[in-house]
């Protein structure tokens, strides 16, 4: 009775027609509206799927640029100054090293030539000592910087350093002031060149370390947006979202396929509907499986072809 009374004021709140009667609207069930879509053709999935592949490519956006990802970042002062800091720290690392290089290169190949006369062997002593010393303290100091900071590293490190730096004191000290020892300036135009080397190293050390670091996280970006990109463009069904991209291509292939039905109004599916007629083109290809034959409990055997028709024989188990 409840039934009766619904269906009758449905059909009195129905508009009229020109003829005065009121039109019947029949709504249909969500399954039985489904049921009305028309599925894809294979043709058609393939489209939906090349749509798909060339929408994850769109997406990527273009081939990565080296240049894009060169910015530099914002210092604290005008890039004109860190430039004019650096050009002076060049200027005052070659005064420094100049008077240490020859003191050290002296005695160098006079120490050695004092067991062994051999004037070649004395240049390249001599040449060795100077390495030992001011390259050594550079190298020491930058390393310190980019190696592991564990404890056995800094103690060796910071002691290498120290041998260096002695060496280069030492060296300068000795030929600087040989039987002057209580001259002020001759004992600090001794000590100074060394230690000023040692210092201004650390300056340059540091802002090349810093422009370096800067340029390495630069090209690591680059190169995680290059992997990228190439993953999509060469296989876009690896890509994360493919899922909801082929889903959206098989949505719209619905759409098209189903536009010209005029007893089927694709807009009133809801979100469920289309998940559900999405999953349904998924497994569209996947239907098919090997036939099992009734009777004996045979097995089946290889089709055999008569007349372009395909016969399945079945045998009998243990033939």
């Amino acid at each position: 009775m409840v039934q009766l009374t619904a269906l009758s004021v449905s059909l009195l709140s129905a508009p009229l027609t020109r003829s005065g009667n009121r039109s019947m609207h029949v709504m249909t069930a969500p399954s039985e509206m489904l049921a009305l879509v028309r599925p894809l053709s294979q043709e058609e999935r393939l489209a939906a799927r090349e749509a798909a592949r060339a929408a994850i490519v769109t997406m990527s956006g273009a081939k990565p640029d080296r240049a894009t990802f060169d910015v530099p970042q914002l210092s604290r002062y005008p890039r004109s100054i860190m430039r004019l800091i650096t050009a002076l720290c060049i200027l005052l690392l070659f005064a420094a090293f100049t008077p240490s290089a020859i003191r050290l290169y002296h005695i160098g190949s006079t120490t050695f030539g004092s067991a062994i006369s051999h004037l070649p062997s004395m240049e390249v002593v001599g040449i060795a000592t100077i390495l030992l010393a001011e390259t050594g303290q550079i190298v020491f100091s930058l390393a310190l910087a980019v190696l592991p900071s564990t404890r056995a590293v800094k103690i060796l490190l910071y002691g290498s350093m120290g041998i260096a730096t002695a060496i280069a004191l030492i060296g300068n000290i000795q030929v600087a002031l040989p039987g002057d020892w209580n001259n002020p300036f001759g004992w600090l135009e001794a000590v100074a060149p060394p230690l000023l080397v040692l210092t201004t190293a650390y300056v340059l050390k540091s802002q090349m370390l810093d422009t370096i670091e800067q340029r390495h996280a630069h090209e690591r970006a680059y190169l995680q947006a290059l992997a990228e990109w190439k993953q999509a463009a060469a296989n876009p069904e690896n890509h994360p979202r493919w899922p909801q991209f082929y889903a959206n291509s098989l949505r719209d292939g619905l759409r098209t396929a189903n536009k010209a039905r005029r007893t089927l109004n694709l807009n009133e599916l809801t979100t469920a509907d289309w998940r559900a007629l999405v999953w349904r083109e998924f497994h569209t290809e996947t239907w098919y499986e090997q036939p099992e034959l009734p009777g004996k409990g045979g097995e089946i055997a290889p089709a055999s072809v008569h007349e372009n028709h395909v016969v399945l024989e079945a045998l009998p188990l243990g033939a």
